[in-house]
């Protein structure tokens, strides 16, 4: 029996000897692409054939530069108060230091027939004709708080009036 269990002992041993010795192959590893836009840094232009010198490929035939923001007066919606850079609020410059105030609205013309003769009649003041039912038109008009996003149903399409239900059917009539 001493005999037997040696005898795999020295099996194991002789298993264990050659297993150490045995080199395994390394991974392959992955082979460089020559050649191509895959072996490019950044890949090739929109021709196929140029390679990009950076990430946007300034250097493509046919590349068009994103255009800059226009800065300083000329980027505001009204420009900028006269020798100054300060932007006008609104296109009378009423912000402006020493700005003249906006002249006053022509007055209304008078109604032939009065407001009984306009297919809506007129507004509260009794001088400005309705455009709507709804006078939409009339000044001192009640404007929704939060613009159209503060409505249950958003406004008229091209306008500040909001609808009166989901259809709009309010605003077919302007």
């Amino acid at each position: 029996m001493d005999s037997i269990v040696i005898i795999v002992l020295a099996v194991i041993l002789l298993a264990l000897i050659i297993l150490n010795n045995i080199k395994l192959l390394p991974p392959p590893q992955p082979v460089p692409v020559v050649g191509g836009c895959a072996g490019t840094q950044y890949g090739c232009c929109p021709d196929g054939i140029t390679s990009k010198m950076n990430i946007y490929g300034t250097n493509c035939p046919g590349y068009i530069p994103r255009p800059k923001p226009i800065r300083g007066c000329a980027g505001t919606i009204y420009g900028c108060c006269p020798n100054s850079t300060i932007p006008k609020l609104n296109p009378y410059g009423t912000n402006c230091p020493g700005y003249p105030p906006p002249p006053p609205p022509p007055p209304p013309q008078p109604v032939i027939g009065g407001c009984s003769g306009t297919q809506y009649g007129c507004c509260p003041n009794g001088t400005t004709i309705k455009t709507s039912p709804q006078g939409t038109n009339c000044p001192n008009y009640p404007q929704p708080i939060g613009g159209c996003a503060g409505t249950i149903y958003g406004c008229c399409p091209n306008s500040t009036i909001p609808k009166y239900n989901s259809q709009g059917s309010n605003c077919q009539t302007m």
